[in-house]
């Protein structure tokens, strides 16, 4: 009975709670045995519940907020946008990490170890592999090192495994995914699959497009290009959370709460860079004569909208929200095609990213004469003295430059920006957004979470003294 109480967890917290991250969670994540054998096929809808509360819930608002992307305004939240963090903070998304995600696909293997890996079960365990895959990549990401090899295993105190090594295993377990999924005796429909319904071919992309986001969090840039070349290739292959439209509290878009439903005025976009970025006046404004941001600006002005079951707001009620984007997709490479191939690739690359965004499609819009411009840029317009390079740097680097500001605004709602902040900061200040402090008692911008408190009381090997100043291992 304890690991359909796991699974009913991970629903309730996605669905009904009322943020319990903001509660201590005080058990060992790792510490979790069950004597019942569950089909897998009960398993899949909880691993990717999990994933979503992972990836676009309190922490990343967190990481938002320390982006120049949301201002906290009252109560806990303003207090986290001013740097106040403590390890509490981490412990719901370490639960869904370790019970909801990586238990749950270890019985799966389990199940698999001693049942026929059938058709069925080479479509379930890729897309499982594919989602762990996910949620472990941003959980590295943001708390750096972490408990991965003896992780929900017979060992108490898991070790925390570098966080290079956890890369390195995520690219493993990609790959066999890879292998199932382009098998052509596995099956290709998956009913408890809430995000394609098993369609093999847009899980292949996404599997590519996370193998390029980890090679470009671990700067290898060719390796990242090269990965991205097989990725999501339309935005019908973006892998999304679709909020229910029965409206149940609880079910809606994931910012919806705390910007303008229950929890509204807790955060929202005003006197953020990210909105002066939007601008028509703002001195940091992006828009030029090919460029104008007022359909997107309306869009991403999160927390000014209606109650009702919009879509034309990043934080409507029934908005989807990205998780692993046709637009990412498109961005690595043409930052890493600037990187490691030509300017001419970055720039080819570039203005698909444009295209799309002039199709309409990447948003929907408050309001049908909202304008939308997104013309496509030549080289010219990077050359010293240019539209996107008044300060007459090398080209080049103009262009990443460019590539950098459209992740940070397409980015938007996920932890690009963050992770891209912590990524460039020491090697490439030229081309990153710079964000100000959101107070002028720090010098440093935020580098990393606490790992859960709960980790901290239950295993011996979790790190202590760290702060959310200090780097992770792949941005030292």
């Amino acid at each position: 009975m304890k690991l359909k109480l796991i699974i009913i967890t991970s629903f309730v917290f996605l669905f009904l709670s009322c943020e319990d991250s903001f509660n201590d969670i005080n058990y060992n994540p790792n510490d979790i045995t069950t004597d019942e054998v569950i089909h897998p096929k009960l398993l899949v809808k909880g691993t990717m519940l999990a994933d979503i509360s992972i990836n676009v819930s309190h922490l990343q608002r967190i990481s938002g907020m320390w982006s120049g992307q949301y201002k906290g305004l009252i109560a806990l939240y303003l207090g986290l946008y001013n740097y106040d963090f403590s390890s509490e903070e981490s412990n719901s998304a370490w639960t869904y990490l370790y019970n909801g995600i990586i238990k749950q696909n270890r019985e799966i293997a389990k199940y698999y170890a001693n049942n026929t890996l059938d058709t069925e079960g080479k479509s379930i365990t890729a897309i499982t592999n594919i989602i762990e895959a996910h949620a472990v990549g941003t959980a590295t990401s943001i708390w750096g090192d972490i408990p991965y090899s003896e992780a929900v295993s017979d060992v108490s105190d898991p070790k925390f495994d570098k966080q290079s090594d956890v890369y390195a295993a995520l690219h493993t377990l990609i790959d066999q995914a890879i292998v199932y999924l382009t098998d052509p005796n596995t099956e290709n429909v998956l009913e408890e699959d809430i995000f394609f319904g098993g369609d093999k071919d847009r899980w292949l992309e996404v599997a590519y497009t996370l193998k390029a986001r980890y090679y470009l969090q671990t700067k290898q840039y060719s390796l990242a290009y090269q990965a991205a070349q097989n990725g999501i290739s339309s935005h019908a292959g973006t892998m999304k959370f679709v909020p229910l439209e029965t409206r149940v509290t609880g079910t809606e878009n994931l910012l919806y709460r705390f910007m303008v439903g229950a929890r509204s005025g807790y955060m929202d976009i005003d006197d953020t860079y990210c909105k002066d970025l939007l601008s028509s006046t703002a001195s940091v404004s992006r828009r030029n004569a090919k460029t104008n941001e007022e359909a997107r600006a309306k869009f991403l002005d999160a927390g000014h909208s209606s109650r009702t079951n919009r879509t034309n707001n990043i934080a409507g009620e029934l908005t989807p929200m990205n998780l692993v984007s046709y637009q990412e997709n498109l961005l690595i490479l043409a930052e890493t095609g600037a990187r490691t191939i030509s300017f001419d690739e970055g720039l080819t690359q570039l203005n698909l990213v444009r295209a799309f965004l002039a199709s309409g499609d990447a948003f929907d819009k408050r309001s049908s004469t909202d304008a939308l411009a997104y013309d496509a840029y030549e080289t010219a317009d990077f050359n010293s003295g240019g539209m996107e390079n008044i300060d007459e740097i090398d080209p080049t680097r103009a262009l990443l430059r460019e590539i950098i500001e459209e992740r940070y605004v397409s980015g938007f709602g996920t932890f690009i920006p963050w992770n891209d902040l912590r990524r460039l900061r020491k090697s490439d200040t030229d081309i990153s957004v710079p964000v100000p402090f959101n107070t002028s008692s720090v010098t440093e911008h935020p580098q990393r979470f606490i790992i859960s408190q709960a980790e901290l009381n239950s295993n011996s090997n979790a790190p202590t003294g760290l702060t959310i100043f200090d780097k992770t291992e792949v941005n030292q």
